[in-house]
């Protein structure tokens, strides 16, 4: 008997894929033994059965939908992602590729796709785990940890687009900086973790006080800054006031904590760097004035130079 030639062992019994032949009605005219050892079905039961019978509902409604209509055009498709049913009926995903002739022939491969299925959902669950810790890191980066406000550097990063809006909307923008009066006094008389919470407490209530728009940082220990969009000078006024009485309401050891602040007026023309020193300046001359009380950059407003709490 004479030997086998390499070619002839090479039939589509030998692949680890299913091939699958249909006619111009989809009828299977062949199937190969990858259906009977890996997919559990009897070949003599599918050749005459109608190939749509493999698929799952949902895949056989996009073969119809999507998979003939391109084959009929393109006479091929490559690496589809469907399911289909084996043998005991149980759902197997697959990839297909697909050839059709000219009398209208289909030729099928279908390799199992468990294991890429498997891994594509591990992948999106290392990305979704990605793009948390991502979020984690970009909080930590742009908050400051103790009082839950953005940080110094995400105040510099947003406030410049705010204060070029202002700019291009012919808009008044004020700028506030605040900062606890005697504030190294009760670190020292009541010791850092007092100090700590007074700084989380005034933070939460800039927050509770601050409008959607408005731009709220801790700018360094116990200073504050606030941007105010679409503010002028008597509503930034209004607006320290109301915060001075909003921070008495933080107490100490039975007495009320009081805050200075400086504000700049801008119509968008400074830099943040600018309107910080100017604000800086008012707040020095808040300071220097007896604090708990406001004062505006003089070289603004000269005419609401000074708010005194104190009297």
């Amino acid at each position: 008997m004479p030997k086998k030639t390499e070619r002839e062992l090479l039939t589509p019994d030998a692949f680890q894929f299913g091939a699958l032949v249909t006619n111009e009605k989809r009828i299977i005219t062949y199937a190969n033994a990858y259906f009977s050892d890996e997919l559990n079905w009897q070949i003599e039961s599918l050749i005459g059965k109608n190939a749509d019978e493999l698929f799952t509902h949902s895949s056989r409604i996009f073969c119809e939908s999507y998979l003939m209509p391109l084959l009929l055009h393109e006479k091929k498709c490559e690496e589809m992602q469907l399911a289909l049913l084996d043998g005991k009926a149980q759902r197997v995903p697959i990839i297909v590729n697909a050839r059709m002739d000219e009398k209208g022939h289909i030729y099928w491969s279908f390799f199992n796709a468990t294991k890429r299925g498997r891994l594509y959902e591990e992948l999106i669950e290392t990305r979704n785990m990605l793009e948390k810790q991502a979020k984690v890191l970009h909080s930590k980066s742009s908050t400051d940890e103790l009082t839950g406000l953005m940080n110094r550097r995400e105040m510099n990063l947003r406030a410049p687009e705010l204060i070029k809006q202002a700019k291009r909307y012919d808009h008044t923008i004020a700028l506030l900086m605040i900062d606890i009066d005697h504030f190294k006094r009760i670190n020292d008389s009541f010791g850092h973790l007092e100090g700590d919470r007074i700084l989380q407490e005034l933070g939460r209530a800039l927050q509770t006080f601050g409008r959607e728009t408005d731009l709220i940082a801790r700018f360094g220990g116990e200073e504050f800054i606030m941007l105010l969009p679409d503010t002028g000078v008597n509503d930034a006024n209004l607006f320290a006031e109301r915060l001075h009485r909003l921070t008495s309401k933080i107490e100490v050891d039975d007495f009320s904590i009081t805050v200075s602040i400086g504000i700049t007026m801008s119509d968008g023309s400074q830099s943040l760097h600018d309107l910080t020193m100017q604000a800086d300046s008012a707040l020095y001359q808040a300071k220097e004035k007896g604090r708990n009380r406001t004062e505006f950059f003089e070289a603004e407003i000269p005419r609401l130079s000074t708010t005194n709490l104190l009297t």
